[in-house]
């Protein structure tokens, strides 16, 4: 993510304006967070898991959306998640709402809030049961899954599964990322 930008609106003149932007931002305490683009190799990443659960989502009367889509998180914030489902998605064309299935896909520049401010934020949804964090460059996955009123976490590195209960299927590591790593690096953050 780029620089905080310095003035405050309200959440109306947020979702107005959005609308409208041809710059996507997060909306945090009153203030637009423009987005950073992604590498070429975080969108190939995030749109495998797209591509995995689209028609399953379909088939359950879910959506399902790649990185476009604002998602309400506590406090009047919005997020704009790498991958998002829900089962119940409300009636804003620009907001997916109650999601059951977040993906973001780590680079260096959001991998702190990702695991921080986003984690916090996304764990206090009622609707969402699994909270997937994906390395761009190596076949590494952070999984946060909700087991009633806990949270556990689960360390994904070159094999292993990722349920989606909201959808009733599996995810395996080795599917997402074959064929997408030319080059391996040594942190899994890492641009």
């Amino acid at each position: 993510m780029t620089a905080l930008l310095e003035s405050r609106i309200s959440i109306e003149e947020y979702l107005e304006n959005e609308k409208q932007s041809e710059i996507r931002h997060e909306f945090v305490d009153g203030q637009l967070v423009a987005m950073a683009g992604e590498s070429r190799q975080h969108h190939r990443v995030a749109r495998r898991v797209l591509r995995f659960l689209e028609a399953i989502a379909e088939q359950k009367g879910c959506e399902i959306a790649l990185e476009g889509i604002k998602v309400p998180v506590r406090n009047g914030k919005f997020r704009y998640p790498d991958v998002v489902v829900s089962c119940a998605p409300g009636d804003d064309p620009y907001i997916l709402e109650n999601p059951c299935f977040i993906l973001e896909v780590l680079s260096t520049t959001t991998a702190n809030t990702d695991f921080g401010l986003k984690l916090d934020e996304y764990k206090n949804i009622p609707s969402l049961t699994r909270y997937l964090l994906l390395s761009q460059n190596s076949a590494f996955g952070v999984l946060y899954k909700r087991n009633g009123e806990k949270w556990e976490v689960e360390t994904l590195n070159q094999t292993g599964e990722i349920d989606v209960p909201c959808l009733e299927t599996t995810l395996e590591l080795e599917q997402i990322y074959s064929g997408l790593l030319p080059v391996q690096y040594d942190s899994p953050a890492q641009d």
